[in-house]
């Protein structure tokens, strides 16, 4: 018999083991509770480790898209400002080469010259791609869509480029096509020319042929070759600038890398999708995809601007122009371009000179201005300060050999026609025709009179 008092009963034992229970249940929070505060601490410092270390890696991407902007802007300054260097030797090379070309030369002389003129056309060549480079850089390419027909466009490339597969004994071909397209035909062409030319450079067997196939509503214009091919991994690499497959001695011959880069840029703008398909060994096409019109009609001519200007060169004869540019070579050779035209011209290095001591007789017809000219003035001030002078919109023309984004975009809002050097003296010579007015009579003697400076004139006569 139990005992009054005894812990012995089994109420007590059923207590006592609640109690462990609790005490067991108790330590088992605890523990828990302990590993979560712990779990939570390292996680509070994992996290603090990760932000951290996100913000290092942000950082690091922030300094290396900064460190990647500012040498993407020092190539495009160095690409601007070596341009234009070269522009100017090249641009008065050129004028004077087609200034000698207007004189009596024997068959020797002349051969020589035609070389000259030659090696000059493809250096202006190689500058001129960078400057189709540049504009893409400095959005200042502009689409101007209207329908024409193809095929003229096609013969106009085949023309001037066939010339270079016949001399590599390539087949060159262009079917002909009765479609007409909508796009800008200027832009086109250099997307085309350059799709031709690529094809050219890296084909040394076999031919080129540019075709076109009807697709929905639009036409597939396809640049075909039997070249070297272009593997798979190298496709999109074929489309960055100065990127050259098969090149690695950057042979001249070949360009400079830049005319498919070009191209797509091009392309994107025109919104023409531009599309490649290769084989390795077997050869190359390049598609682009241009919106068609079942009626070009009254808008399907293509610009026939220039050959009505050239019709006008005859107007050039006794035409007034006056030059400002700071470069001496430049202006001299200028003036002996212009007076083989039969052009009365007088050349300045600063246009304060032309207003404090301005040439004798009415207003010039024309004025050709350099668009950088020293103390920091541009040609389209030059231009204003001038007409203000004589108190008449006197027509313009701005030339320049400066490439660089910032300086383009300045130009084009001038609102006065911009030519690049180095010019093509014949395009300088319709810009001019269509600038001269209609029925204007021929003003004073033939010639061109050069003032360097405020102290010497020099006056040169053209026969004629």
């Amino acid at each position: 018999m139990t005992q009054p008092g005894s812990l012995g009963g089994a109420p007590y034992r059923a207590l006592a083991i609640c109690s462990i229970l609790f005490v067991v249940g108790q330590y088992g929070q605890v523990v828990l509770a302990s590993r979560r505060v712990r779990e939570s601490i390292e996680l509070r410092f994992e996290n603090a480790a990760l932000v951290e270390q996100l913000r290092a890696e942000t950082a690091a991407a922030h300094r290396a898209r900064r460190d990647a902007e500012h040498a993407n802007t020092a190539k495009s300054q160095f690409l601007a400002a070596a341009s234009h260097d070269l522009r100017q030797p090249v641009h008065a090379q050129g004028l004077f080469l087609q200034a000698l070309s207007q004189t009596d030369l024997a068959a020797p002389q002349r051969r020589i010259l035609q070389n000259a003129q030659t090696a000059n056309v493809a250096s202006t060549d190689m500058l001129n791609t960078l400057l189709d480079f540049s504009r893409l850089e400095a959005g200042v390419i502009t689409p101007r869509p209207r329908a024409f027909e193809l095929q003229p466009l096609l013969d106009k490339i085949e023309n001037e480029l066939a010339p270079l597969a016949d001399a590599k004994r390539l087949i060159y071909r262009t079917p002909q096509t009765d479609l007409a397209i909508v796009s800008d035909p200027a832009l086109l062409e250099l997307v085309l020319r350059n799709l031709v030319l690529n094809a050219i450079r890296y084909t040394e067997r076999g031919g080129v042929l540019i075709g076109c196939r009807r697709r929905r509503a639009g036409v597939s214009i396809e640049v075909y070759d039997t070249g070297i091919g272009i593997p798979v991994d190298k496709r999109e690499d074929i489309f960055r600038e100065f990127y050259q497959l098969g090149n690695p001695e950057r042979d001249r011959h070949k360009g400079l890398g830049l005319g498919l880069a070009i191209a797509r840029g091009i392309a994107a703008s025109l919104d023409h999708p531009l599309s490649l398909s290769s084989k390795v060994g077997s050869g190359s096409v390049f598609r682009i995809l241009v919106p068609r019109t079942l009626d070009a009609g009254r808008d399907a001519r293509l610009d026939d601007a220039p050959a009505a200007a050239s019709a006008e060169s005859g107007r050039l004869v006794g035409a007034r122009i006056l030059i400002v540019d700071d470069d001496a070579i430049v202006r001299d050779a200028m003036v002996a371009l212009l007076s083989g035209w039969g052009c009365l011209c007088w050349a300045f290095e600063d246009p304060t000179d032309v207003t404090e001591r301005p040439p004798q007789g009415p207003p010039p017809d024309a004025l050709i201005c350099d668009y950088r000219l020293r103390r920091g003035q541009t040609g389209a001030e030059a231009i204003a300060t001038l007409r203000q002078h004589w108190g008449r919109p006197i027509p313009a023309i701005l030339i320049t050999g400066d490439t660089a984004p910032v300086r383009m975009r300045e130009a084009l809002d001038s609102g006065v026609p911009l030519i690049h050097k180095p010019v093509r003296p014949d395009l300088l010579q319709k810009a001019l025709a269509a600038l001269i007015l209609p029925g204007r009579p021929p003003v004073g003697p033939v010639g061109a009179e050069v003032r360097r400076g405020p102290e010497t004139t020099d006056l040169v006569r053209a026969e004629g």
